[in-house]
């Protein structure tokens, strides 16, 4: 048995060691086989690296150029008549040009070589590489390229009269390393890589030669000292250099092992070139694998003493697994005698499982049923309303058609009419599936409570006398004009109970309503509706069921009067919802009576205070937002009816844009329409960036064939004031845009807080006298202080000299020479001081198109009031503007 042992762990350790040389010899051959591939590797990234970096270099040298060439430009089309009066003038011209450009010459050359700069004349003109009587184009060279001293010159061609002689050329001239101050030249990557530009014959233009490894002060004389790799030499380098060709040359110079690339600057004979140290990397990669090589010896060790030790583990774990099998197979003829039980006791338990899980499955599918008919409901309530608005729309343009025929526009009617009764019951239907899923919602907000007496008569006392009915509506005591409540709900209320009154009522019938206070404390009131009618009535025996979902007494009653059989049920919930009671009393043959007991808040508003509500369509405007054209066509027919002009666009987007031209001329919508449903930007979150626009300036009302309560919560979050089912109809609409009206004063005048002008300080940018002074006046007769700048550029340089916050605000003419309003306008937003963001900048400008204002917007201007600027106008843009 100890024989045994022995061997097996004689076994175990040898199969370890062989296990661990193994994986030794692996590693050590991976390593030096990476070795070998990272030479391979080094070349190839570089040369990728090298031409990224190149690329990227010359575009940057270029822009440089460029930018200078278009400085010279720029300082010949500053040139006007008088610089050219005499030589005096020219001197004082280009001495003015080298301060402003930061140029070491600027000069102009004559048809004679005759050179003129600031300093005099000079008739050196053969040191310059260009030729003066021939240049068609932009000319870039360098003067003493073989000096260290050596000067870049950039000349461009020109035809200026000047003293009886023209010039021809006109050039600048400053320090190479002056030009290429703003091109980052030097070494990258810890001395790794290293760039230069070269002249066509080898000469550095901006750094050593060969990142300082060199003394020589030709590239290609430094380059007859290397030994280049197979399949580059010395011969080709020059002859792309001399072909201005793209090119790579692999080398070793010193010692060291290299690769250049290089690359052609457009508009030069010049080659920008990127020098890598190969061995550099390669040295650094090398380590890096002799590194992981000891890393994994020493893990393969590790593995082989952890495969040991598992092995002797695992001897272990069988022997005592044979132990445990037989303690198994004892207790196993124990446990037999159990299972029986046991099993019983399963079967048992999994019948009661099988129950729950069916009275669990029975409870979800009632849910989901439930749910199921919601969703149908709220669905089908939409899918009718579009098509519904359509034909409500059309049909209202159509009676609006003056070439309609009185026979057409009785059939015309007729549609209209039946049109709204569907409506009415789709909303019947609608209402019960939010009360049924408990979506159900009340407002909580101030309304006018005679409007709402005044509406009800209006609209049932001219049912009643169409039919012949008697009507009359008396109020009982002290009724305030306001209260705080759920007027729409009210409303639905007493149409529902009003509506049947007069419906079951026959001619020569009456109908009375009794309102009256009948409790007022803690700041509420009670109020109590009676309303009697001289109807049909009902049994008794039918009372009880009055308030169910479609009862009816007698089913030839919905045939001769039409009845959906929800609006009691309808009626009966809202009205305890509102907290509220409602009892009915009723004979057969002798009428009916109910009684509605509400609870509403108080108000302290009063008609007084309220009068400045009022709606004057012809002050009004009004953003339609709809993607369906007959929906936004027919709500402008709708307004246009009342009196009230509108615009209309078919996209948020549109929408977004409207909004903020009109808010930049300090025009803003008094209101805005929206579409719930739209592609791109729905409604709330076009709502959501106008309301980030306008502030409180404008109110917004979604307009829609869905159930509102799905987005009520993210509605009112984004700015949202009312809603208004489609399609749109004069008497709803203009209820609530009174409401809206009424919750925009009331927050204008708890937020809006206007800055006092007294002492304010205003940068005026304006180039005209007469312009100016009349603004100076106007700016002091409300005791602001005013500075006057005469054009963009002395405005900028204005605000740039004082300290932040000395300006309350500036005011910016658009047409100024030297620098234009919207040039000033982006110079200031992007200087880097606090208040160069914050600064109210308003324009004043006879451009009052639409793309001007869109171009002050983008260019940082906060408002575009168009010439000639109304004072008042003037004085509430800065006390919107200014900070309170």
């Amino acid at each position: 048995m100890t024989l045994g042992k022995n061997s097996t762990l004689l076994v175990a350790i040898t199969g370890g060691l062989i296990v661990a040389v193994i994986l030794i010899i692996g590693m050590i051959w991976m390593g030096r086989s990476a070795s070998q591939s990272t030479v391979k590797a080094v070349r190839s990234v570089s040369l990728l690296y090298l031409n990224e970096l190149a690329g990227r270099r010359k575009q940057v040298v270029e822009d440089t150029l460029n930018n200078n060439i278009a400085t010279i430009k720029v300082a010949t089309n500053l040139m006007e008549e008088d610089d050219l009066k005499n030589l005096e003038h020219l001197q004082a011209f280009q001495t003015r040009m080298k301060k402003l450009f930061k140029l070491e010459k600027f000069a102009f050359v004559d048809t004679k070589g005759l050179i003129y700069t600031s300093l005099g004349m000079q008739t050196d003109i053969d040191k310059y590489e260009f030729n003066h009587k021939t240049i068609s184009g932009p000319e870039i060279s360098i003067k003493n390229v073989k000096n260290e001293d050596r000067k870049a010159v950039i000349a461009v061609p020109v035809d200026i009269p000047f003293n009886g002689e023209r010039f021809t050329t006109c050039f600048m001239e400053m320090d190479m390393h002056e030009m290429l101050a703003g091109v980052s030249m030097t070494s990258q990557d810890e001395n790794v890589t290293f760039n230069n530009i070269y002249s066509a014959e080898g000469y550095a233009l901006s750094n050593l030669v060969l990142g300082g490894n060199a003394t020589e002060y030709n590239l290609f004389e430094a380059m007859n000292h290397a030994e280049f790799d197979k399949g580059y030499s010395l011969e080709k380098m020059m002859q792309d250099f001399t072909e201005r060709e793209n090119g790579v040359v692999s080398f070793t110079y010193e010692g060291q092992e290299e690769t250049l690339c290089y690359i052609p600057i457009a508009g030069t004979d010049w080659m920008l070139t990127y020098l890598i140290q190969e061995n550099v990397i390669r040295d650094k990669i090398i380590g890096v694998n002799k590194k992981l090589i000891r890393d994994s010896a020493m893990l393969s060790i590790l593995n082989a003493l952890v495969l040991l030790g598992i092995f002797m583990y695992i001897m272990g774990q069988n022997k005592e697994n044979t132990r445990l099998l037989l303690a198994k197979e004892t207790s196993e003829a124990e446990l037999r005698g159990k299972q029986a039980e046991l099993g019983e006791r399963i079967v048992l338990q999994e019948k009661l499982i099988q129950q729950s899980h069916a009275l669990s499955d029975a409870l979800t599918a009632a849910e989901e049923a439930n749910k199921a008919k919601t969703i149908f409901l709220s669905n089908m309530s939409h899918e009718i309303r579009t098509p519904m608005n359509a034909i409500i729309g059309l049909d209202n343009i159509a009676l609006n058609d003056p070439e309609a025929t009185p026979k057409i526009k009785d059939y015309l009617t007729k549609i209209r009419d039946s049109a709204h009764h569907l409506l009415d019951l789709i909303n019947d239907i609608l209402d019960m599936s939010r009360i049924e899923s408990g979506r159900m919602t009340l407002k909580n907000e101030e309304f006018s409570f005679s409007d709402l007496i005044k509406n009800i008569n209006t609209l049932f006392s001219g049912q009643s006398q169409e039919k012949g009915v008697d009507y009359q509506c008396h109020i009982n005591g002290h009724i305030d004009d306001y209260y705080i409540g759920d007027n729409m709900k009210l409303r639905q209320v007493l149409i529902n109970i009003l509506g049947n009154a007069v419906k079951f009522t026959p001619s020569g019938g009456k109908v009375d309503v009794e309102v009256e206070r009948i409790a007022c404390l803690d700041d509420k009131s009670t109020l109590r509706f009676m309303i009697k009618d001289t109807g049909i009535g009902m049994s008794k025996d039918f009372l009880p069921h009055i308030f169910d979902a479609f009862a009816q007494e007698d089913s030839s009653t919905t045939n001769k009067y039409g009845s959906s059989g929800l609006g009691l049920a309808i009626t009966k919930n809202i009205v305890e919802l509102m907290n509220g009671n409602i009892q009915v009393e009723s004979e057969k043959g002798k009428g009916t009576t109910f009684i509605v007991t509400v609870t509403l808040m108080n108000s302290k508003l009063s008609k007084t205070e309220d009068e400045d509500i009022k709606i004057n369509p012809q002050e009004m405007s009004v953003l339609i937002v709809d993607d369906d054209e007959i929906a936004g066509q027919h709500a402008k027919l709708v307004l246009e009816n009342i009196g009230i002009a509108s615009d209309f666009v078919n996209s948020g987007k549109e929408a977004i844009e409207m909004v903020k031209l009109r808010q930049a001329r300090r025009l803003p919508y008094n209101l805005i329409l929206v579409d719930w449903k739209m592609p791109e930007i729905d409604g709330v979150e076009t709502a959501r960036q106008i309301r980030a626009i306008v502030g409180n300036d404008s109110a917004i009302i979604i307009l829609t064939a869905y159930r509102w309560d799905d987005v009520l919560e993210d509605a009112l979050k984004a700015g949202i004031d009312s809603f208004l089912a489609k399609p749109l109809f004069a008497s709803a609409f203009m209820e609530e845009l009174q409401g809206a009206l009424k919750k925009k004063r009331s927050m204008s005048k708890n937020n809006v807080q206007k800055a006092d002008l007294k002492g304010r300080r205003i940068l005026l940018a304006e180039d005209v006298e007469i312009n100016a002074e009349i603004m100076v006046m106007v700016l002091e007769t409300r005791e602001m202080e005013v500075d006057l700048a005469k054009n963009g550029k002395i405005a900028v340089e204005m605000f740039e000299s004082h300290p932040e916050g000395y300006y309350d605000a500036i005011l910016m003419d658009m047409r100024m020479p030297e620098m234009d309003g919207l040039t000033a306008t982006r110079t200031i937003r992007a200087m880097n001081r606090a208040d160069s963001k914050e600064i109210p900048i308003i324009a004043l400008t006879a451009n009052a198109f639409d793309e001007d204002v869109q171009r002050s917007m983008q260019a940082g201007l906060n408002a575009h009031l168009s010439k000639p600027v109304e004072p008042d106008a003037l004085y509430e843009t800065l006390e919107s503007l200014i900070k309170a």
